[in-house]
Formats: C-alpha cells, structure tokens, sequence
C-alpha cells in the first residue's frame, strides 16, 4: 500500500525516492522538507478549497506524521477484515459499507482492540488473525479541534454461523457478508477511501 494521509477526499501522497517529480500548477512536490516547508503542507492539506495535488518523498513519511502527531490529538484505533471461506464481513452505517473498527481501550493491545470492535459491532464471534495489514491514517475536526487517527487493521478468519447482530448505538444499521464480486459491485461504489485501500491489500 502506498502510504497515505487523508483528509475528507483528498490525501498527501508519498512517492519513491527514487521517483524524479515535477510541480506544476495542479500538483505540488516536496522532495525535501523544512518546518516552513511542513507547516506549508498542513496550510495547504487543510485548506478544503484548495486542491492541489501533493506528493511527498516517502523518506519524510515519519517526520510528516510525527509533524501531525505533534500538533493534533492523535488517536489510535483497530478493525477487522473479517473472512468467512470466501464471503468478507461488512457493516453499514451513516450511508457507507465500512469495516469494523473502534478506538482502543487505555492500556489495551491493538489485536485485542481490533477483534473486541469487531465482536461489539457485527455479533460476530470465533475470530482469528491471520496477518496484519498497513495501517490508514485520516485528519478529521474533533471537539473543537484537529486529530489525526492511525487506524491499525488485521486480516480475521471465522467459521461463526449465527445470526450477525448490528451495534445500533454506533450509527450500524446492517451486517453483512460479500462475495470478492459483491464487493466490487457493491462496497467499493459507496465506501471509504481508507477502506478501499484495506481491501487492496486484504483481498490478495
């Protein structure tokens, strides 16, 4: 997965080192950073007007994040690509297909985080990991200021049969379970973009 930061539908992109880039009017490269240059970024990144395309030198991945964490609220949370045989496990809230996911409890580990979250929001018992996944990462305003959340995810396996029991008061309103065709036809028409990069990887 290539590493990403987003904000709503736009994200700061990190391009290979070994990548030779050009700026122009749309796209805006930085292959090396300063703090002006980093406080640039975050002026342009937030600015929902502006939209120009900006790619980073993935060598500066660590100090753009650690720049955000930083200066934002950081958030940690974990979810779930839950496996059935071939059927994938997806929940369905405000409008959107999403995957299970929630923030992690103090002093609780991510893979325990991530199969509680998924257990509390689909009904879904019996979980496995299989292999962890890249994390996403999303700025978003949060009571009354800016955070920025690292959501770690993990491949799941179950054979759990009974009924799948939506977590209502989290704003999920079905559960379900998709075929790799269901998906494509499906979720990845009304999803998220973090999520369509969980499944690039997850679906392999």
């Amino acid at each position: 997965m290539n590493k990403k930061i987003y904000f709503n539908n736009k994200f700061l992109e990190f391009f290979d080192t070994g990548m030779q880039l050009a700026s122009n009017e749309q796209i805006k490269i930085y292959n090396t950073l300063t703090e002006n240059s980093l406080f640039e970024i975050e002026q342009l990144f937030l600015n929902e007007a502006h939209t120009t395309i900006i790619k980073i030198n993935y060598f500066y991945f660590s100090t753009v994040l650690n720049y955000f964490k930083n200066k934002f609220k950081y958030i940690e949370a974990a979810g779930g690509l839950i496996k059935k045989q071939n059927n994938y496990l997806f929940i369905y809230r405000l409008n959107k297909w999403d995957l299970p996911k929630g923030k992690l409890d103090k002093g609780e580990t991510i893979e325990h985080a991530a199969i509680r979250e998924c257990e509390e929001e689909c009904g879904v018992k019996d979980l496995t990991i299989t292999r962890q996944l890249p994390s996403t990462f999303h700025i978003y305003f949060y009571k009354n200021n800016w955070a920025i959340k690292q959501t770690f995810w993990f491949c799941m396996d179950t054979n759990y049969n009974e009924t799948l029991i939506p977590q209502t008061e989290e704003n999920i309103t079905d559960v379900k379970w998709f075929t790799k065709n269901d998906i494509d036809t499906f979720v990845l028409k009304n999803t998220y973009l973090t999520i369509t990069d969980v499944l690039t990887e997850g679906l392999v």
